[in-house]
């Protein structure tokens, strides 16, 4: 057990007691500021308290250590600022009048950590200890060493390709997805909730307390513009928070790292949206992946994807219903008069109505004034131009049926979801997602389609269309030498499903580090879509580890 009288307050670390640590500069005479915990205060009989990291409207966070393990952890205690006040003996009271705030917000903290802390999810910051102490809460968590998304981007040029982002970000879809299962929605997430672990993957940081992520006169809340949704604001119009507002918060910090700017800030955008993207990326970019920030990023709830699960659908296989939400399932939301995409198609069906009560006219009531008179007919009178029927209904013999327009049906087959419905000659169909299943057709695109090519159908017509998982049995690609992303994307695009593709770490001298050295199965081995892969990369860190 390390003594930790040489331990720095500052990161933590055996600094042999120097007043100076000489590893990050922290001075050991410095203390915490009045309203936080006390340098060297043990909490839990187990926790020592170091300096503290952050504070915001929910709580203070400190560096800590754990003095049963010898590891660097996080502490952070329930404090909502404006609420709380911090007594003389280190105890928390609550303000005056703030009583049902405060212990509203206490249990809000406790059952998120607590829900983190029995979840096996794989992209959140795991949460070792939740306790009551001193009038107040503590969340002990993990120190995963790693750095913010934000300052990640700026690491690396600003932007990231999709190629690099799919597999950063779809296990983390998958967390958010187990937390609102949980019934616990984020309403923060952005570049500075997301940490880059070393190991190269994204963990979700900053579950809070409702009250911290919408606009409200109780706490200082913490609403990140251009990530927030409009529904965190205080504006005309009634919306609620849901499942959709991580939508939003996910798409746009998506669209943040593959465009490098933020969408406008969600209130503007209800007075005039005008987001757009640069043509360079519109052009390099998936249909797929523009129509889901599209519709991810719809301003107004009923406009948006519902949920995080059908967003993975949109993203990975192209999968964009007609309509993403049922606007009566958003309680309390007003009917939108100022989307664009509402105008577009009232547009078009009205023109639509015009062009159709132009035809019938044009062969019936003008149709002697535009093609002339049948040379029999020219001595008939007004009377007998039109046909006499018995009853309101009755059709005469002598009259033919009208013909029905029908519309050639085209090969689907290869085609994405998102770029069929996406072409103006393909709206004479309605289109029905089946099901998916494997094929030799590359995987996202359409394998089957209920109506054969070069069918004439009726419009509206309602065609099925199957999704390809790509080929069940193929050969196993070699990962090797490759980092993990590299890898992971390798066997995305094989036709590996993400979920069972399992990362370990195997240590090998004779090997680059940081890069897959064992795999299995082996490569050229005949393998299928459902098997588990297991890739080894190297913890060697070279000569450096030993410096």
């Amino acid at each position: 057990m390390i003594s930790t009288d040489r331990l720095c307050m500052g990161c933590m670390n055996d600094n042999g007691g120097e007043a100076i640590c000489p590893i990050c500069g922290f001075d050991s005479k410095a203390k915490n500021p009045k309203n936080a915990v006390s340098l060297k205060t043990v909490i839990n009989d187990r926790f020592m308290i170091g300096r503290v990291l952050s504070v915001n409207g929910e709580g203070i966070t400190y560096i800590g250590w754990d003095t049963l393990n010898d590891v660097i952890v996080k502490v952070v205690e329930y404090f909502p600022a404006g609420v709380a006040k911090r007594n003389a003996d280190k105890t928390v009271s609550i303000l005056k009048g703030k009583e049902y705030t405060f212990n509203e917000g206490l249990l809000q903290f406790l059952e998120i950590n607590k829900a983190i802390k029995s979840s096996e999810l794989p992209s959140l910051i795991p949460v070792i200890e939740v306790f009551e102490e001193n009038g107040t809460a503590f969340a002990i968590k993990q120190n995963i060493a790693g750095i913010t998304l934000s300052d990640f981007l700026k690491q690396n040029g600003g932007t990231l390709k999709w190629e690099q982002a799919r597999a950063l970000f779809l296990p983390l879809i998958d967390t958010i997805k187990g937390m609102h299962d949980l019934g616990f929605v984020h309403k923060g997430i952005s570049t500075d909730t997301i940490i880059v672990g070393r190991d190269g993957k994204l963990r979700l940081n900053g579950y809070s307390i409702n009250k911290l992520r919408y606009e409200n006169d109780e706490i200082q809340f913490e609403v990140l513009d251009g990530f927030a949704a409009a529904e965190q604001y205080k504006t005309e119009e009634e919306m609620h928070i849901d499942a959709y507002t991580d939508v939003y918060g996910f798409c746009a910090t998506l669209f943040n790292v593959l465009i490098g700017t933020l969408p406008p800030k969600a209130t503007a955008r209800l007075e005039n949206d005008v987001m757009s993207i640069p043509a360079r990326f519109a052009e390099e970019l998936p249909r797929q992946v523009l129509s889901s920030l599209a519709n991810g990023l719809q301003v107004r709830p009923a406009d948006r994807t519902p949920d995080i699960e059908t967003l993975k659908n949109q993203l990975v296989y192209g999968e964009i219903p007609t309509a993403v939400v049922d606007k009566k399932a958003v309680k309390g939301e007003k009917k939108n008069t100022g989307n664009g995409k509402v105008v577009l198609v009232t547009t078009i069906v009205t023109i639509i109505c015009f062009l159709i009560l132009g035809i019938i006219l044009m062969f019936t009531v003008f149709r002697d004034d535009i093609f002339g008179q049948n040379d029999d007919n020219q001595s008939s009178t007004p009377s007998t131009s039109a046909p006499v029927v018995d009853n309101i209904g009755d059709r005469p013999d002598d009259i033919p049926e009208e013909v029905e327009k029908l519309y050639a049906v085209p090969d689907f087959t290869g085609e994405y979801y998102s770029s069929i419905i996406e072409k103006e000659a393909n709206e004479n169909f309605v289109f029905v997602l089946k099901k998916q299943e494997y094929s030799t057709q590359p995987r996202g695109t359409v394998c089957a389609q209920s109506v054969a090519k070069g069918t004439s159908v009726k419009k509206d017509t309602e065609i099925e269309l199957v999704i390809s998982l790509g080929p069940k049995d193929f050969k196993m690609p070699s990962v090797l030498n490759k980092n993990e992303t590299e890898a992971k994307l390798e066997l995305l695009k094989s036709g590996f499903l993400y979920e069972n593709i399992e990362v370990l770490e195997k240590y090998d001298e004779a090997y680059t580090p940081n890069q897959i050295i064992e795999q299995y199965p082996a490569p050229g081995a005949q393998v299928h879509a459902n098997m588990s892969v297991k890739i080894y990369i190297n913890t060697y860190q070279g000569d450096e580890e030993f410096e």
